[in-house]
């Protein structure tokens, strides 16, 4: 992939609206969990998540990003 293509990608994920779900949630614990070898909460890693959806809003100019819960977790 050029660098041309890698950038066009990048905008495309920062201007497209997306919603973050309780999988996308326990994925991310799953992940945080392989990266500490250590237990990670569902709470945790939606701490994470938030801290990194304020990345992406900062970088997407404001863009609002929006988390859907489910109540089950």
């Amino acid at each position: 992939m050029s660098g041309a293509e890698k950038f066009h990608n990048v905008i495309k994920i920062l201007t497209e609206s997306f919603q973050v779900d309780d999988e996308a949630i326990d994925e991310l614990r799953e992940i945080l969990e392989r990266q500490q070898k250590q237990i990670v909460t569902t709470k945790q890693a939606e701490e994470v998540g938030r801290g990194l959806i304020t990345i992406v809003e900062t970088l997407a100019n404001g863009r609002t990003i929006i988390v859907k819960r489910n109540k089950n977790l």
